[in-house]
């Protein structure tokens, strides 16, 4: 039976991602289900499923395989379109995306990234020493540290001027949260506007970062177009920020709900707990909760289920990541575990996270220096979480910085 006669999972933006993921598991390793849009696909639920299918050689990246798309069934302003159509290494398959890929590999290997290691902790110093002049006593910890932390990094990477960092802020704000028919549009024509000024302004004023090694590659070397050169630095500065928001919001609440997890972060003198607590925070509740999207090549079979030429494969990360399968106890934060790394949060095979080198180190040194400074942080009421199926996180995450007393009470303000 091929993909729409069956009856299809809806994967709710609005559905709790734990509950969500349990039903999945459920359901088998390979499952029939519906995007918004109602886009159908399947999706890999568990960890060995989904790696397959990340480096499964009868599956592509290529959208031109994708009859739905290819014959204009798919609407321009789907909401997901930016994350499957492109000139972008995220959406070739094969020698064009090891051509791509390579243009961009050098900066994110890891003796340059752990060079970023100093600056990354000043500036989350300089994040927390600004929260604590302003004098609240609560603060909104995606908007004041998560969300600034890792933009200031990438666009520093990039040679982005500070001048440009808020406007290119508030166009992937409204391309990750869409609203009404069109603004997906919109958003990404105004995001590859302020990139080619980003560009324009490199040529004529060179820089030591990543946007000017791409620049020299198309002018000089002629090893990418105008497009992919544009295209290139999209992908690199959404991936480099809002996936690492998502991983140090997810981290901090799920350790603020379970206090003797921190506890145990805290008391622990193991010089690589934070490390691990990041790689805990990946794994127990994945930034991207879904990697879209890949193409059958041919009739193939995964996971024992017949899937056919053309139609999509996603991965389903978080339920991976929660595979009882693969992990002892996995709905438990648990960073000493022996399977801490065990996650498919960045991805699996060829199109592994580039920049994942730099998320771990972002996310550990983001949870270091927060619990550093407020070990006694707790949870405040109005947390909001996305409503997405291509990000998993949280909109808005307040916390007390002065903790519980020692009555337990939470203090007012």
């Amino acid at each position: 039976m091929e993909l729409k006669q069956r009856t299809l999972f809806v994967l709710d933006p609005e559905a709790d991602p734990a509950a969500q993921a349990r039903e999945l598991r459920r359901l088998g390793p390979l499952v029939a289900v519906e995007l918004p849009g109602g886009v159908a696909a399947w999706t890999a639920t568990d960890l060995g499923t989904a790696q397959r299918v990340m480096g499964h050689e009868d599956l592509t990246k290529d959208a031109a395989h994708w009859p739905d798309l290819a014959e204009g069934r798919i609407p321009d302003d789907w909401e997901l379109i930016a994350l499957v159509r492109g000139a972008a290494m995220l959406h070739q398959g094969g020698a064009e995306h090891r051509r791509l890929r390579s243009l961009a590999s050098a900066a994110f290997t890891r003796a340059p990234i752990e060079a970023l290691r100093p600056r990354i902790e000043a500036i989350a110093e300089e994040l927390l020493d600004a929260a604590e002049a302003s004098g609240a006593r609560t603060l909104d910890l995606r908007e004041q540290f998560a969300y600034p932390l890792p933009v200031r990094v990438i666009c520093e990477v990039l040679g982005v001027p500070d001048s440009a960092v808020a406007e290119l802020r508030d166009r992937f704000e409204r391309l990750v949260t869409p609203g009404a028919a069109g603004d997906i549009r919109t958003a990404v024509a105004d995001i590859h506007a302020s990139l080619g000024a980003l560009v324009a302004a490199k040529r004529a004023a060179p820089g030591e970062d990543l946007t000017t090694a791409l620049i020299q590659a198309r002018d000089e070397e002629d090893r990418l177009t105008e497009q992919e050169l544009v295209e290139t630095l999209f992908l690199v500065l959404i991936a480099g920020h809002e996936t690492t928001i998502n991983a140090i919001t997810n981290t901090v609440h799920a350790l603020l709900e379970d206090r003797q997890a921190l506890a145990r972060l805290l008391e622990s003198e193991d010089p690589g707990r934070w490390a691990a607590a990041a790689d805990e925070g990946l794994r127990f509740s994945s930034p991207v909760p879904h990697a879209l999207m890949r193409y059958a090549l041919r009739d193939t079979e995964i996971a024992g289920v017949r899937v056919a030429r053309g139609e999509p494969v996603i991965a389903s990360l978080f339920a991976a990541g929660r595979d009882p399968g693969r992990h002892e106890d996995p709905e438990r934060f648990d960073h000493t575990r022996s399977t801490v790394r065990d996650h498919a949060a960045f991805g699996f095979g060829a199109h592994y996270c580039l920049g994942a080198r730099l998320a771990r180190l972002e996310t550990e040194v983001a949870l270091r220096t927060l619990f550093g400074r407020w070990p006694e942080l707790a949870a405040a009421p109005g947390a909001q979480r996305l409503s997405s199926i291509a990000l998993q996180g949280f909109r808005t995450l307040p916390v007390h910085l002065a903790g519980r007393g020692a009555d337990g009470a939470v203090p007012a303000g």
